[in-house]
């Protein structure tokens, strides 16, 4: 064997190690500054770490860099698309559409995992302790008191959480805008779940928010495109990938 091509072996067996190890900055609510661990080689080592004992692990996002460029760049593009969209129309409905842009221009995105990162489900189940290779952001905070209402509607933005509350209850309190869904809203929990919600008179179904989530009302289906599903599919991407507030 020549002097290269063990030099090359040592490579290519030391390589899955070096992969292995993930960076991650740790942003902890309250704190200015982030915190980076270093040479994490697995979620474990990540959500095991006592500076998060107290997280609140439902509403963490772990996100990894490549697919946090990705999602930035879709987003643009939706943002863009919307735009696009106002420019076409007039009135009420452009001022809706705007409306709504501007609410997805204050979210922030980042390339989410959706994973389950609770600590002890992750040290019992042996395909939830997933390796970290690359680099990675973490958001943890206490439980949050607010739910987030966004889309086509008179009044979005942050609401008081109340036990016992549904979705048509909390969209009860303001009016839908020229183009918006009457039958359906979409609530995205901080796990990153979603899940369509019949909200009008005639398929109204009791379904309680849990704190963190998020209400969207969006565009009521097109008569002849598809358009609109596609719109609303975008922006669910986005507020399913939003870094916690």
């Amino acid at each position: 064997m020549t002097m290269r091509t063990f030099l090359l072996l040592l490579a290519s067996l030391a390589s899955p190690l070096a992969l292995a190890d993930g960076t991650v900055n740790i942003y902890v609510a309250g704190d200015g500054k982030p915190k980076t661990l270093s040479h994490a080689t697995h979620l474990s080592d990540l959500v095991g770490q006592p500076l998060l004992a107290q997280s609140w692990w439902p509403g963490a996002v772990v996100s990894e860099r490549h697919a946090t460029q990705a999602e930035q760049a879709r987003h643009q593009v939706l943002l863009t698309r919307l735009s696009t969209l106002a420019a076409d129309e007039s009135g009420d409905t452009a001022a809706a559409i705007n409306s709504l842009r501007q609410q997805l221009q204050a979210v922030k995105v980042t390339g989410r995992q959706i994973i389950n990162l609770d600590p002890d489900y992750v040290r019992t189940h042996r395909l939830a302790n997933r390796p970290l290779e690359g680099e990675y952001s973490l958001w943890v905070g206490p439980p949050p008191a607010t739910i987030t209402v966004v889309g086509l509607v008179s009044s979005p933005g942050k609401k008081p959480f109340t036990p016992g509350r549904d979705v048509v209850s909390y969209l009860d309190e303001m009016s839908l805008l020229r183009g918006a869904e009457r039958s359906y809203a979409w609530v995205i929990y901080p796990t990153g779940q979603t899940q369509k919600v019949p909200v009008a008179y005639w398929n109204r179904r009791h379904v309680e928010p849990m704190p963190g989530s998020v209400i969207f009302v969006g565009f009521a289906p097109g008569l002849w495109s598809n358009e609109y599903d596609e719109l609303n599919a975008d922006i669910l991407q986005s507020l399913t990938h939003r870094i916690p507030e």
